[in-house]
Parts: structure tokens; sequence; C-alpha cells
């Protein structure tokens, strides 16, 4: 099979599977989180029985070296399910629509730094050697952490993006959820006075998610995800809703604060990563 036709397999699959994870979200949305709420007792019943269930997973893999497609699909179910429930909780104390914009600029560029410069840059180098290795020996830690799919040519499902990925963007919808925001793309063709409600659904912010694979997989590049999904998801709602647009005092705070601190960060770690240089 020519190269890039299999890429656009690849990518028809990833898109597919991926719409197959929204859909998991969204009954999320409807079915569970309702009967949560605000009751931090029952969502902390819940992540512990993720966490619990994910680490028995964990542990078959990692010690008792089990490699099972049906154990990754099911550590990635429960990965994607706690992402989910983790996101919901975050949205809890939001109060203003516009609140989304720091939050937004907050994670894209925390992804830029640790990509680029800070931890998520050796968890990629120590991914990338274990699979050009044919997996052998054991995993590293992060890759338990990886959201995985089935691939052609590979006998074992391959890691797609990172559950964090998946965090912001079930944060972001249910941010979308909180303060009646139609982030659906099925139903951006309704106006705010006549909003236009599909029955299907594909969140705007997976958008981001399918741009950034594609990106990182067509450059062969390991590229952060969250701006891609932030950037997608924050303009597409800001211009439908200039609810989400109206910045106030906090908000601006917020967005300058996170500015200097991610600007010291990136220039102490440059300073200390080339103070311990050859020389």
């Amino acid at each position: 099979m020519p190269e890039t036709v299999r890429a656009g397999f690849d990518y028809i699959i990833i898109l597919g599977l991926i719409a197959c994870l929204v859909r998991m979200t969204r009954i999320y949305q409807h079915r569970i989180e309702p009967t949560i709420g605000t009751a931090t007792a029952r969502r902390l019943i819940w992540i512990g029985a993720l966490t619990l269930f994910f680490t028995i997973l964990y542990l078959l893999v990692s010690r008792a070296g089990l490699k099972s497609n049906i154990i990754t699909a099911l550590s990635t179910a429960t990965l994607v399910l706690l992402a989910c429930v983790t996101g919901h909780w975050l949205v809890i104390p939001l109060k203003r629509p516009s609140e989304l914009i720091p939050i937004g600029m907050a994670v894209a560029l925390s992804d830029i730094f640790s990509v680029f410069s800070g931890p998520t840059r050796n968890f990629a180098e120590d991914i990338s050697h274990y699979y050009r290795e044919g997996m052998a020996g054991p995993a590293p830690l992060v890759d338990f952490f990886l959201v995985k799919m089935p691939m052609p040519g590979n006998d074992y499902f391959m890691p797609v993006f990172g559950i964090t990925d998946w965090v912001i963007l079930a944060l972001l919808s249910a941010g979308a959820l909180r303060f009646n925001l139609d982030d659906n793309l099925f139903s951006l063709a309704g106006s705010i006075q006549r909003p236009n409600k599909s029955r299907a659904f594909f969140p705007v912010a997976a958008i981001g998610l399918v741009l950034s694979i594609v990106a990182a997989r067509s450059m062969n590049l390991y590229l952060p995800a969250l701006p891609f999904i932030v950037i997608v998801f924050l303009i597409v709602m800001a211009v439908k809703y200039p609810a989400v647009r109206k910045l106030g005092p906090e908000e601006i705070r917020a967005m300058i604060f996170v500015s200097i601190l991610m600007g010291l960060l990136m220039a102490v770690f440059t300073i200390l990563k080339n103070g311990s240089g050859p020389g």
C-alpha cells in the first residue's frame, strides 16, 4: 500500500475512534455526571474506583508481563472515563464563560513548555525509543497514560495522544455545557436565538485534537496538542457567543500572571539547561 494511501487510511481510523471516545464522553455528560453533580464524596468514589481498576490493569502489564489488546482497550476506556470525571469537576468553580480563556491559555502555554523544554520532552523520547525497539522490555511508566488505538500493520494498539489532552477536551466541553454554549460541530450553523440542535455530536475542541494529530504525524514531530484544542475551541466559542470574549479584570489579571509565570519558567529552564551543557 502506498505511503500516502496508508496515511490517509490511518487518519480515517483515528477520526473514527476519536468519534467513539466522543460518544463515550457524551454519554458520561448526560447519564453519569448528573448523578454526581456537586457531591464531592460521590466524585471521589468514582475517581477512586477508576484509579483502582486502572492500577490493577497496570500491574497486569508491568508485573505479570501481560500484553493484551483487551487490557489496553480497558485501560484506555478507564482513562477516558477518569478524564471525564476530572474535567467536569474542574469547571464547577467557574462563574463566567470568559474564565475559559485564561484557563485555556494556561494549559496551552504549559503544554508548549512541557513538550519543548519540560518533562513531556523526556517522556516522548522514552516512548519513541520503546516503540522503535519493538516494544522490547518493560514499557515506560508514561506509556500507560497514553490513549491507544488499533492501527494497520501493528499487532498491538499504538499510542495516539496523552490522557491530559482528553482531560482538557472534557473540561472545555463541560464548560460549554455549564454555560449553555453549544460546542457541537454539527450545530454551528445555528444562532444563539435559533439554535440548530443536531443529534450527531462532535465537540469543536476535538477538531483541534484531530488537527494536532494530523500535523504531528505528517511532519513526524511530537507536537503539543493542547494549543490546537484550546485555540479551535476558544475561536469558535468567542465568535458565536459574545459572553466568552467579555473579559473582566479578573480574567485579564489571570492571563497576565500566567504569561509572566510561564515566561519566567522558560527562562529559568533555558538558563539551567545551558549552564549544565558542555564547556
